[in-house]
């Protein structure tokens, strides 16, 4: 078994945390011959939690539902003693199946429609954000509801994320403390702060600066009268894809420091991880459908592309490692998806065995922004998923 590193276009050994090779592609799916296949490990899931968890004891992890809603996933998590993030009315009925208390959620999507809003509320969640004072007007809506809102900032410092969520949410610093003073005015509680860099950060150096701001904040808020019960570091923690990261306790380690040295302890600090809890837990099998050589290269069709499970390549910017149990003379090839539009091409130019009509090809990480982007285009059928462990 070998694993092809897309964007190196190198092999390696490696281990696969789900079993052998084998034991995947020969796993008895129903129904598998006629659609991809997604396994979902919930020992995976547990063993992120769990590994997230001992890297920052003080954190209270809020699962963030948006890059994979699985119930089993959603489970898992509650069964941890997690929480979650919610960013709609849609994700809300999800988790509340786990049978999770709302009141131990938290709404973090700084806009709202007025129909999300209600709902939210109607049905128990009490802690919000905000991050402009055209939301904040919103909350005159609920004259007998007691709201809990946390205000999100953004740093000044640029983003070392792959996916830059302070490109589009987040108030600057001196804003804050006059929505602090707008929220007040509601009748509505000021509860903390929150912050999000974005998604698949590469080092904490932006975390430990958003941390230092935030006592900075949290001091200017207490000199006029507004006490700070909550903070939310976002999420964004890393997995590895076809590149190397830290391994997550040494990459929390600065983080957890600097919440000791800056943030007191009564404040309690919460997180929003959704691509480390998810991502290696589930992997992709995916069947080749077709086989053709062109311009020197033999193209492989596949079962599932672009626009289905592979959307998290454009819209996620990910690259997925790629596992075959062939063996032999690497060819210039292409993996291409099911459709019919020329648009639809995996990876083009990777250093593969060759393979036959039929034969299986596994892809890692595959667990978040993959399958939730996909669409229904050609009206092809869509990964299955199948819970292992």
């Amino acid at each position: 078994m070998v694993v092809t590193i897309a964007q190196r276009g190198t092999t390696t050994n490696i281990d696969n945390q789900f079993g052998n090779f084998n034991y995947l592609i020969n796993y008895p799916v129903k129904n598998r011959s006629n659609s991809p296949t997604l396994f979902l490990s919930r020992s995976a899931i547990k063993k992120n939690y769990d590994r997230l968890k001992n890297a920052l004891p003080r954190v209270q992890i809020h699962y963030a539902v948006k890059p994979n809603i699985h119930p089993v996933i959603l489970q898992v998590v509650k069964d941890a003693g997690g929480s979650f993030d919610i960013c709609s009315a849609g994700e809300l009925v999800e988790v509340l199946k786990t049978g999770i208390s709302p009141s131990n959620l938290i709404h973090t999507h700084p806009i709202k429609s007025n129909d999300e809003f209600n709902y939210a509320v109607s049905k128990g969640i009490r802690t919000f954000v905000v991050d402009n004072l055209a939301e904040v007007e919103k909350l005159r809506r609920f004259p007998k509801t007691k709201l809990k809102i946390m205000i999100r900032f953004r740093i000044k410092e640029k983003s070392n994320a792959v996916v830059n969520l302070q490109y589009k949410f987040g108030c600057s610093q001196e804003e804050v403390l006059p929505l602090a003073e707008k929220i007040k005015e509601t009748g509505h509680q000021f509860a903390g702060l929150c912050f999000h860099l974005g998604s698949q950060c590469v080092d904490s150096s932006n975390y430990l600066k958003a941390i230092e701001v935030s006592s900075q904040l949290i001091k200017e808020l207490k000199a006029t009268g507004f006490k700070t019960n909550l903070l939310d570091i976002g999420g964004g923690f890393p997995v590895e894809y076809t590149e190397p990261v830290k391994p997550i306790d040494e990459f929390c380690k600065p983080i957890a420091a600097a919440l000791d040295k800056y943030i007191p302890q009564e404040i309690k600090v919460l997180s929003e991880p959704g691509r480390y809890i998810s991502a290696n837990a589930v992997y992709l099998v995916s069947t080749i459908i077709g086989k053709a050589k062109r311009d020197d290269k033999i193209w492989y069709y596949l079962d599932d592309g672009l626009y289905s499970t592979f959307s998290g390549m454009l819209f996620d910017h990910c690259r997925y490692p790629i596992i075959t149990y062939k063996s032999g003379e690497s060819i210039n090839s292409v993996l291409a998806g099911p459709t019919c539009d020329s648009f639809d091409v995996i990876y083009d130019g990777i250093m593969l065995p060759e393979h036959n009509i039929g034969d299986r090809i596994l892809f890692t990480g595959v667990g978040a922004y993959c399958e939730v982007s996909g669409s229904g285009f050609n009206a092809l059928k869509r990964a299955v998923y199948e819970v292992i462990e």
